[in-house]
């Protein structure tokens, strides 16, 4: 069997982990590869890092429909399945297919995909925004900036804003504004058929920035207009591990 393997080298240090696993894999009769380019070859992508290595990743194999096992090397992880100690056990239960799946909506933005969210931001300064849902104008609402977020990126950037958490299996947008300048403006739970359209309204403001899954993709200048929609692709994460959302929420967020 071919499987990817995409590792955070900042997180392992001399790949020392990496190399484990990949030789683990060679005594087992399979085949590790390396090159971005050859993902779509894989059977199953071992993502050896955090929750954005996760999300690296899901931007490149969710086209191709390739589940996706995460194992955490740092010290927050939503997304990930276990930790580094119980990796090669979870790796033996993938292959033995003792496993479930997790099917994760995913947003979309000139073809471009993110697992998490689509913001806009005003680099510093407050931005205005007009805000139309389904060509319908909602409001238009001037903050630091505008976060619109799957329900797996509930837990992320919009968590920190003042957005709710939804359940990651769940089906819904998320509309959140950062430090809103109105008093009145609160958190959008929308359909996840709902088309989203942002546009920057303020004519002196120079730079606006998109970014998707915390990576900056271009500028929006006033005037200009992005459309935030559910994409066609889902991603595909394998969960090896028994503990449920609530429990791995409980832990994460410190509680009892």
């Amino acid at each position: 069997m071919t499987i990817g393997i995409i590792t955070n080298a900042s997180r392992d240090i001399g790949l020392a982990f990496t190399n484990e696993v990949a030789k683990w894999l060679i005594a087992h009769e399979h085949k590790p590869i390396f090159e971005i380019e050859q993902m779509h070859t894989s059977s199953f992508i071992l993502v050896l890092g955090g929750d954005g290595t996760m999300l690296q990743a899901a931007a490149i194999v969710a086209k191709y429909d390739i589940p996706i096992l995460g194992i955490n090397l740092g010290s927050l992880g939503y997304l990930t399945d276990v930790d580094r100690h119980d990796g090669i056990s979870a790796i033996e239960k993938m292959l033995a297919g003792n496993f479930m799946s997790e099917y994760r909506m995913m947003l979309e933005v000139d073809n471009e995909i993110a697992l998490n969210d689509v913001i806009i931001h005003g680099c510093g300064l407050l931005i205005t925004v007009r805000i139309c849902i389904n060509g319908n104008h909602m409001d238009t609402i001037r903050a630091d900036g505008i976060i619109v977020s799957t329900p797996t990126g509930s837990t992320a950037y919009n968590l920190s804003a003042g957005g709710p958490i939804l359940r990651p299996d769940s089906e819904m947008l998320l509309l959140t504004a950062v430090c809103p300048h109105n008093l009145y403006t609160r958190p959008w739970v929308l359909s996840a058929t709902d088309e989203i359209t942002l546009s920057p309204v303020d004519e002196e403001k120079k730079r606006n920035v998109i970014y998707m899954d915390g990576v900056e993709k271009s500028e929006i200048k006033f005037g200009e207009t992005i459309t935030v929609k559910t994409s066609q692709y889902k991603t595909t994460i394998v969960k090896t591990a028994e503990i449920d959302f609530f429990e791995i929420l409980r832990k994460k967020m410190g509680g009892q």
